[in-house]
C-alpha cells in the first residue's frame, strides 16, 4: 500500500520534531490512530523524550497497549492522553506496564476509563514515581464495581481528579474501601453525584488523613453532608475545601467556615504567629476567624493578598482575640479609606507596633484617620506603597503625633515629588525614624538639598532613594555629600 499524502506529511513532521532530540514530543492533534502509534514506537527513537502529548489522536486500548509495552520510552515522565478513545484494557496496560518507571503525572482527560481502570492505575506495583493521575470527564461511577484490582497504594501518588464522571455515594464507598485515598493530597470530585451519605463517608474515612485540597463542586450535599465534613476528625489536614454549588443552607455554610478557620489556625500558627497568606479568605472567611478562639495569644498576623474588603476589617477588628497583636499585614486586600478608619476605631488593636498597608487602597483621608486615632499610637514601623497618598497624605503623616515612633516607613510609589519628601524630612515628630524607603516617585534634587540641610533626622540609617528624578550630578550628589556618609544604607 502505497503511503498517503497525509501519512508522509506527518513522517516528515514527526522526523523535523525529532532530530532536534528535544526532551518534550507535542503530537497533540496529528489524529495518527493506533497505527501511528505502532509506528511512532517501532521506528523512531524515543529514549530522549520525557514528555510526550498524544491528545486528539483517536488511540484506542491497542494503540496504548502497544505504547506502553515496547520499552520506547525509558524517560518519560509527563504522558498526555486526553480526548483519545482510551477505556479499561488500555488503563490496565498501563497499569501493569514495567517499561514506563519515571512516569509521574498522566492526564487521560475525555476518555473511556471506568472504575476498575481507573483503580489499576491508582494502585499499580508498577508505576512507582506516578503522582498526578487526571481522569476527569471519563466514565468513572457508570456502573457497579464487581471486582478491585490488588495490592495496595505504593506509588507517590498525591492528586487524582474524578471531575465530571458519575461518582455516586457507592463508587465512593467502594474507592475508600479499596484504599485509593490513603496517600492523597490533593482530590477533585466536583461535577459528580455525591449526596450527603457521600459526603459522610469522606468525612469518616481515616484514609483521608493526609488530604489538604478537597474540591466537592456541583454535588448534591446538603446541611447534614456538609455538617458531617466540617465535624470529621479525620480531615485535620484539609486547608482548601470547594463546596459550591451544592444543596446546603447557611447552616452548613457556617460549619465549613468555622471548620476552614480552625484548621488554618491549627495548620499555620507557630507559636504565636499566624501567616494566613493567599488563602483566598473573603469576607464572610474573615467574619469566621474573627470568632475562633483559639486566635487569642497571636501577636502576629498576616493576612496578605486575600479577598476581602472593608467589612472583613470589621469583623477582624472586633475580634475579642487580637487585643494582643502587635504587627498586622493586610498589604493587596480592598482595604480603602473605610477599612482604614474601622481599624483606626478599634480599641483592640491598641498595642499594634507593625502595619502594612502595601496596595490596599488607601489614600489621604485613611492617613487622617490613623493620625487622628486614640488607638494607635504605638506604631514603630508602617507600609503604605502602592497607594495614592499624594503630598497631602505625608504632610499629614509627618505632623501627627501618632507617628512619633516610626522607626521605619514605606512610601515607595505613593506617588509624591518634593513637596511630601521635604515635609517628611523636614517633620518635628518623625524623631525616631532609622529607616525611609520612598522609591518609585517624582523626587528631584532639591529635595536633596533639603536632605542635607536638615537636621530633624539625625537618627537616619537607611535611606532608598531609587527610581525617582534624579540626574547623573545628583546622584554624585549623595555619593559626596558628608552628611550622607554615615548612613549604614544609601540606595539610589
Amino acid at each position: 500500500m502505497q503511503p498517503t499524502t497525509k501519512d508522509l506529511n506527518f513522517i516528515q513532521t514527526l522526523n523535523d520534531r525529532l532530530i532536534r532530540k528535544d526532551s518534550i514530543l507535542d503530537l497533540s492533534y496529528d489524529r495518527m490512530g493506533d497505527a501511528g502509534v505502532i509506528f511512532l514506537c517501532r521506528n523512531k527513537d524515543l529514549s530522549h523524550v520525557q514528555k510526550l502529548d498524544l491528545s486528539w489522536n483517536e488511540i484506542t486500548d491497542h494503540g496504548l497497549a502497544v505504547l506502553v509495552g515496547t520499552g520506547a520510552l525509558p524517560e518519560l515522565k509527563h504522558l498526555v492522553l486526553n480526548a483519545n478513545q482510551i477505556g479499561e484494557e488500555g488503563a490496565k496496560s498501563l497499569a501493569l506496564s514495567k517499561n514506563l518507571p519515571k512516569l509521574e503525572t498522566l492526564e487521560m482527560v475525555n476518555n473511556e476509563v471506568a472504575d476498575f481502570g481507573a483503580l489499576s492505575l491508582v494502585k499499580s506495583q508498577s508505576l512507582l514515581s506516578l503522582r498526578f493521575i487526571d481522569l476527569e470527564m471519563n466514565k468513572v461511577g457508570q456502573q457497579k464495581l464487581t471486582q478491585f484490582p490488588d495490592g495496595a497504594v505504593v506509588s507517590k501518588l498525591r492528586f487524582i481528579n474524578l471531575r465530571h464522571n458519575a461518582v455516586g455515594d457507592k463508587s465512593l464507598a467502594d474507592w475508600a474501601q479499596a484504599g485509593a485515598f490513603e496517600k492523597l493530597v490533593q482530590l477533585n470530585l466536583g461535577w459528580n453525584q455525591i449526596t450527603d451519605q457521600g459526603a459522610r463517608i469522606l468525612a469518616h474515612s481515616p484514609t483521608l488523613s493526609r488530604l489538604e485540597t478537597l474540591v466537592l463542586d456541583s454535588n448534591h450535599i446538603g446541611d447534614p453532608g456538609a455538617l458531617d465534613i466540617a465535624g470529621s476528625k479525620h480531615l485535620n489536614n484539609l486547608v482548601q475545601l470547594y463546596m459550591q454549588d451544592n444543596n446546603y443552607s447557611r447552616i452548613g455554610e457556617i460549619a465549613l467556615r468555622v471548620m476552614r478557620s480552625r484548621i488554618l489556625v491549627e495548620k499555620k500558627r507557630t507559636e504565636n504567629i499566624l501567616n494566613l497568606n493567599e488563602q483566598r479568605l473573603g469576607n464572610k472567611d474573615m467574619a469566621s476567624l474573627a470568632q475562633y478562639e483559639k486566635l487569642n495569644g497571636v501577636i502576629s498576623l498576616s493576612l496578605r493578598n486575600n479577598h476581602f474588603d472593608y467589612l472583613g476589617v470589621q469583623d477582624l477588628v472586633n475580634s475579642p482575640f487580637l487585643k494582643n497583636l502587635t504587627s498586622l499585614n493586610l498589604m493587596s486586600n480592598a482595604v480603602g479609606d473605610k477599612g482604614l478608619l474601622l481599624l483606626a476605631e478599634s480599641p483592640n488593636l491598641s498595642q499594634l507596633e507593625s502595619l502594612n498597608l502595601e496596595s490596599t487602597g488607601i489614600t489621604a483621608l485613611g492617613i487622617l484617620a490613623l493620625a487622628q486615632s486614640s488607638h494607635l499610637n504605638r506604631l514603630r514601623e508602617i507600609n503604605l506603597c502602592g497607594n495614592d497618598l499624594r503630598e497631602k497624605g505625608l504632610r499629614i503623616l509627618a505632623s501627627s503625633g501618632n507617628f512619633k515612633n516610626l522607626v521605619k516607613l514605606r512610601v515607595s510609589g505613593v506617588p509624591v515629588g518634593d513637596s511630601g519628601f521635604q515635609a517628611l524630612v523636614r517633620s518635628h515628630t518623625l524623631s525616631k525614624l532609622e529607616e525611609l524607603e520612598i522609591m518609585g516617585n517624582t523626587i528631584t534634587r532639591k529635595s536633596l538639598d533639603s536632605l542635607v540641610s536638615t537636621s530633624k533626622l539625625e537618627q537616619l540609617k537607611k535611606l532608598d532613594l531609587r527610581r525617582n528624578k534624579l540626574k547623573e550630578a545628583d546622584l554624585i550628589f549623595l555619593a559626596d555629600s558628608p552628611k550622607l556618609q554615615d548612613l549604614d544604607v544609601l540606595r539610589f
